[in-house]
């Protein structure tokens, strides 16, 4: 575990260094997106997350590249990795670059339809990211995708180039979007992919083109969506979400469940929002809601989506909307608009969900959860981004000086029990006969990975898919050592076995909350205060992670978990040390066992 150890040492460097601081319908959740291909080099932004229909036997998990692109004459499809804190191009600008190596970088995840390096290792297509696709055909490719959608806003990397793009309607120059961020976002730092593969910089004066990536950089962090931002109450979440009934108001002989969206209009023209319904709810209707003149009361106004006024320029306007359930059952309602923030702004999918009641439901019922059992094999990064400052009393937790990414690797069995991982091989059951099916397994003893065999063909030979997180090791297994407390022991007993858990039990419900505690021992492998040949370095302290994983009330997607990941480190200092930050997991496997156990 040379990888975990190198993580907690730079970890702990980095913490010292950084004390400066379903719904009703199938329908409701999915939208489309018309995608047209140039011949040559394409700059996709994919708004919506295609997804497998429910016959498939994937249902409900994002779709394959090869199952997306199906014209055979779209031959590669890239997509920059999920990084934190690192530059996806180094640089003063995107520049020229070789077009035949132009994307195959170790920092691209990409796919080819023709593979005999077996170099793929983009898997699933996610909404809202971008993707650099290649096609040899000789005139344009035009099709439609349908997937999920969510509230989204761009998630900007300060002071470099960051690869996004924006969904539009209308038409509108890069000076007219771009202006009113000011120095933020300047528009001779913009750049757009030629069919050769080559980034030219953008003319001030050209339109902007929706479903299209642009390297943009970031002078400085920025919120910027647009020259009118809009946002609201956990907006995080990418849902408009009611909840339960509990809090309604009376307005009128109506009972409306309140909530405001905000439109800040940073340009000095007057602007006017809209909406248009891509699914309607029934039984979801939504009222604009306005203070009484007189009295402490509302006043019912009109429909949502006639219920925008102008907004004169760099004002604010605070949209109420009150949301009438006439359902009657137990399911959550979901509708689905899109918001367009004037003609020169952006447009932005706004999901609607309610539910009759807030007390506490089935997964199956609420539709917020994956639709389903959580079995199976969980995959999430989290981004630290607080952490205790030892040189403020009281050690207050801080924003950090910079952010830290951090994956995390869970697995649900068929009773519900989670367990944490630091590694597992996704593989299959071995099969004589290539007509009779091999079941998918996930390993996590290395001594069983002989007994099964790969999903991936590589040099002729299958080999499985490993997951791995370098970020935790497993504690010391309770049979390597039976003496006494290895803190007491002045030097490292010679019975002591280099032998290591596989797996970490955690308390809780996938869902919800989990926690359990990692014990690093003065003689574990991955101590960061051990050195194996430093005669004075030969134990460290004992050192504790408590993980905690707050899971969110509502969850926007299926085979998808929101939430906030903690974690106290004991030992390292005189104090407890935390850290803490969002986290995003995803269902990749459906097997409710580990290593093929019954």
């Amino acid at each position: 575990m040379k990888h975990s150890l190198d993580f907690l040492r730079l970890f702990t460097a980095a913490v010292l260094a950084s004390v400066v601081t379903v719904c009703s319908s199938a329908s409701a959740q999915t939208a489309p997106q018309a995608i047209s291909l140039s011949p040559g080099w394409n700059a996709v932004w994919l708004e919506v997350e295609p997804t497998y229909p429910p016959s498939h036997a994937k249902a409900g998990m994002a779709m394959a590249p090869q199952d997306i692109f199906t014209n055979p004459a779209v031959a590669i499809v890239a997509s920059p990795k999920v990084l934190s804190s690192t530059a996806e191009y180094f640089g003063s600008a995107p520049g020229d670059l070789d077009p035949a190596n132009n994307f195959n970088q170790d920092e691209w995840l990409q796919w080819k339809r023709v593979d005999p390096a077996d170099v793929n290792n983009l898997t699933m297509m996610f909404g809202n990211r971008p993707y650099l696709v290649y096609t040899t055909a000789a005139s344009p490719i035009s099709f439609n995708v349908s997937g999920k959608v969510r509230f989204e806003r761009p998630k900007w990397n300060a002071d470099r180039y960051n690869l996004l793009g924006f969904g539009l309607e209308g038409t509108r120059t890069f000076q007219e979007f771009f202006g009113p961020s000011g120095t933020t976002h300047p528009v001779n730092k913009i750049f757009t992919l030629g069919s050769n593969g080559s980034w030219a910089p953008v003319n001030p004066s050209s339109t902007m083109s929706s479903n299209k990536a642009y390297w943009i950089f970031s002078s400085g962090p920025s919120t910027y969506t647009g020259p009118v931002a809009i946002d609201f109450e956990n907006s995080i979440t990418g849902v408009l979400d009611y909840g339960g009934s509990d809090d309604a108001v009376t307005v009128g002989s109506d009972k409306l469940d309140l909530n405001e969206i905000t439109f800040s209009n940073l340009s000095t023209d007057s602007i006017t929002p809209s909406a248009t319904a891509i699914f309607a709810d029934p039984g979801l209707s939504l009222f604009r809601v306005t203070p009484a003149t007189t009295g402490i009361s509302y006043v019912r106004g009109n429909g949502f989506l006639s219920s925008f006024v102008p907004i004169a320029g760099n004002k604010t306007f605070n949209l109420t909307l009150g949301a009438k359930r006439t359902f009657t059952d137990s399911a959550a309602h979901v509708s689905v608009y899109r918001v367009r923030t004037g003609g020169k702004g952006a447009s932005f999918y706004l999901p609607v969900r309610a539910v009759l009641s807030s007390v506490e439901q089935s997964a199956s019922s609420l539709g917020v959860l994956p639709s389903g059992p959580m079995t199976g094999l969980w995959v999430g990064e989290v981004i630290l981004d607080k952490v205790s400052s030892i040189v403020v009393n009281g050690a207050p937790v801080q924003p950090a000086a910079s952010k830290a990414p951090m994956r995390l690797i869970l697995h649900v069995n068929a009773t519900g029990q989670v367990r944490l991982l630091s590694q597992v091989t996704m593989m299959q059951t071995k099969s004589a006969d290539p007509t009779a099916s091999s079941l998918p397994v996930l390993v996590v003893d290395a001594n069983k990975i002989p007994f099964f065999e790969g999903i991936k063909e590589r040099n002729g030979k299958k080999v499985g898919l490993r997951i791995e997180s370098v970020a935790y090791d497993m504690p010391r297994s309770a049979s390597a050592w039976t003496g006494p407390d290895l803190v007491t022991l002045a030097s490292r007993p010679t019975a002591l076995q280099e032998t290591y858990d596989l797996t970490k039990l955690m308390a809780g419900t996938m869902g919800q909350t989990l926690t359990t505690t990692l014990v690093l021992d003065p003689y574990h492998r991955s101590n960061p205060m051990r050195h194996a040949y430093h005669q004075e370095l030969t134990k460290g302290p004992k050192v504790t992670r408590t993980f905690t994983v707050a899971f969110d009330a509502q969850q926007p997607l299926n085979d998808e978990l929101n939430g906030t990941f903690t974690e106290v480190i004991n030992g390292l200092i005189k104090d407890n040390l935390t850290v803490s930050g969002r986290l995003q997991m995803r269902r990749v496997s459906t097997v409710s066992s580990l290593d093929n156990a019954q």
